[in-house]
């Protein structure tokens, strides 16, 4: 017996289920109730089959046993799944070795030592004098004692060692795991003190509401403006969400999250009553956490600071969902009468637009309604990127017009729905002033893979495109080891027509990558050995794998056909890593030519200045326009040359 079907043959389903709080009545053999998976008010029609363990709803399709409402009722991975059932049913999932009593004992005084900080800085904002800075800043901010209570917010005076003293001395913690938690540095020259000082507190907790580390917000003048816990045991930033266990419910009656930047901005929103509201942990949305989103509602709205920079932040946190809830294929007939399966979103991704300088706290503090209004009139992903990717171009003048068909031609082509395909066509051809079938045709040579990927905007705020390439071609390289002879000849293939830049540049796929982690991926990969593909991720450091992976797991758009697979991949990595050369010819050449300003060697300088020449004649080579051989058989009949 497995030990899934020994902790589900020890729980009572209905139990469960009651206790979770859905009600449920007899009916005949089983049980009936309304389904917590949708609204409906009507009629009950989520069915438990004690006999079988299992679940279904007539209304939703809800289906599974106790694995699969836990998972979806409470937002778990199967993993956290697994532990909770495992816990209530009584089920050991792994013999106590000493090793494994040592661990568990040290995660509960890591939690012990979170709870324990929680209380003493909640004390003193509350109660203390020394928490009067951050009195002032909440009543400022508008939040009511509820809030600060249903919280626990507390504040960090500006004392080194306050945290410290009170968790050694009153609680008896030991200095070191109260740096294994995260709350004190330790000094060079022995001894520690806070890391968090003169800042509002707010406890992070995790899916079972266990505090597992803070976010502060200084009060001071640290640059800092915000702080987290550094990565320990117990806290992984990039797989927790701020509010979610205070939001979970919430989530699920309204079948819809709002993603906001701040903590504040998630307070303030629950204060209003609108509880469906979480936050990142201050950095970008990570595929765990799009996962762990996925798994509560696939309606999702973003309400990010309406700036460059927050429409960066947007533009990623829409791609990366985009391809967590792109996870149903459908059937597409060609004109040629075959079959082509397509990748459709599965869930609605829509954009709150915020006014200009305004954050959701203020939005909501200043008028709850207005907030109600801009999440209820969200415009949906394409019309989005239809507005940001045109926001710098200048759409009267022929090159404005191009830039615009390139950029969001792949965006129309993605959507599976030809009804929606045509609204956008005719969108993009009143914004650009073309005709529909201009826009069209473009719309058709994505779909047929003729086009470029989708890529954003090389504006300032807007440099990930670069980095978006260089993921692409890594994905290749470790998707299709077959391509990297063919990539790494049409790098020497291309240099070998430039020997003067041999000095400038080694012509290798490393050098195409410029990222820190793509680097370091790159040369994991060559070192690896025989090992296959999965084993080669767990070895990897934490702070790569979850990149890494995103890289194996990375889906192309569109997909590749299913024959020819290997060619197209490797026609598109030759293409991406001879693009990626023409970046790091610009970069060496600004290099090439500070070093030339700052030498004084005559024979150094010569030798730069033969580099830069070098350099600047492969760059006006590649990015030279190809000469048109229609014109320029034009020319020679207005010339006066046979046409014939």
């Amino acid at each position: 017996m497995s030990i899934t079907d020994d902790i589900k043959q020890r729980l009572d389903l209905v139990e469960l289920i009651t206790t979770s709080g859905t009600a449920l009545r007899k009916a005949g053999r089983n049980w009936t109730g309304f389904c917590p998976f949708h609204s409906n008010t009507r009629t009950p029609a989520f069915f438990v089959f004690p006999d079988t363990q299992s679940y279904y709803c007539f209304g939703c399709q809800a289906s599974g046993d106790a694995f699969n409402f836990l998972m979806a009722r409470q937002g778990l991975d199967f993993t956290g799944a697994l532990e909770q059932l495992a816990s209530r049913a009584g089920v050991e999932l792994q013999p106590h070795t000493p090793e494994r009593e040592q661990e568990q004992h040290r995660a509960a005084v890591l939690r012990q030592i979170n709870e324990d900080a929680a209380v003493y800085w909640h004390h003193l904002l509350r109660r203390s004098q020394r928490g009067a800075p951050g009195r002032e800043y909440t009543a400022k901010r508008g939040l009511d004692e509820q809030a600060l209570e249903a919280w626990q917010i507390g504040y960090a005076p500006e004392d080194w060692t306050s945290l410290l003293g009170y968790l050694t001395d009153r609680k008896n913690h030991a200095p070191d795991d109260i740096e294994a938690a995260g709350l004190v540095i330790r000094r060079e020259n022995g001894g520690y003190y806070d890391r968090f000082r003169q800042r509002l507190m707010f406890p992070i907790r995790n899916h079972k509401g266990v505090i597992v580390g803070f976010g502060g917000r200084t009060l001071g003048n640290d640059q800092a403006k915000y702080m987290n816990t550094p990565e320990t045991p117990s806290f992984h930033k990039g797989q927790l969400l701020f509010g979610l266990y205070e939001g979970r419910e919430a989530i699920r009656q309204a079948d819809e999250v709002v993603l906001v930047e701040g903590y504040l901005d998630v307070i303030t929103a629950h204060q209003a009553g609108f509880r469906n509201v979480v936050a990142p942990m201050g950095t970008s949305l990570t595929s765990d956490q799009a996962s762990v989103l996925k798994r509560l509602t696939r309606h999702i709205t973003l309400a990010l600071d309406a700036d460059a920079a927050g429409n960066a932040a947007t533009l990623k946190d829409l791609h990366l969902l985009r391809d967590e809830l792109a996870t149903t294929t459908t059937a597409v007939g060609t004109p040629q009468g075959l079959i082509r399966w397509e990748r459709e979103l599965d869930g609605v991704l829509k954009v709150a637009e915020l006014p200009p300088g305004h954050d959701p706290d203020m939005v909501i503090r200043v008028d709850p309604q207005r907030w109600r209004n801009m999440v209820a009139q969200a415009i949906p992903l394409v019309e989005f990127y239809l507005q940001v990717f045109t926001a710098t171009l200048d759409l009267d003048s022929a090159k404005g017009k191009a830039a615009a068909i390139e950029r969001l031609a792949p965006v129309i082509a993605a959507l599976s729905n030809e009804v929606e395909r045509a609204h956008y066509i005719q969108k993009l051809a009143k914004r650009t002033a073309l005709p529909d079938l201009t826009i069209s045709n473009a719309v058709a040579a994505a779909r047929r893979g003729k086009a470029l990927p989708i890529t954003l905007p090389t504006e300032p705020a807007m440099t990930s495109t670069l980095h978006a390439r260089e993921n692409e071609l890594l994905s290749l390289l470790l998707r299709y080891p077959v391509v990297q002879p063919s990539v790494e000849a049409a790098l020497h293939g291309e240099l070998a027509k430039f020997p003067a830049l041999s000095q400038a540049l080694r012509g290798d796929i490393s050098e195409a990558v410029q990222g820190t982690e793509n680097r370091l991926l790159w040369q994991a990969w060559q070192d690896r050995g025989a090992v296959d593909t999965g084993a080669w991720l767990v070895s990897l450091p934490d702070a790569l794998r979850e990149h890494a992976r995103h890289l194996v797991e990375w889906r192309d758009e569109p997909p590749f056909p299913e024959f020819g697979e290997a060619q197209r991949a490797t026609q598109l990595a030759e293409k991406t890593a001879l693009e990626l050369r023409k970046a790091v010819v610009h970069q060496r050449r600004h290099q090439v030519k500070a070093m030339y300003e700052a030498v004084d060697d005559p024979a150094e300088r010569q030798g730069l200045l033969t580099q830069l020449l070098a350099l600047n004649s492969y760059q006006a080579a590649v990015t030279a326009p190809r000469r048109s051989t229609y014109f320029q058989d034009l020319g020679t009949r207005l010339d006066g040359g046979s046409s014939g």
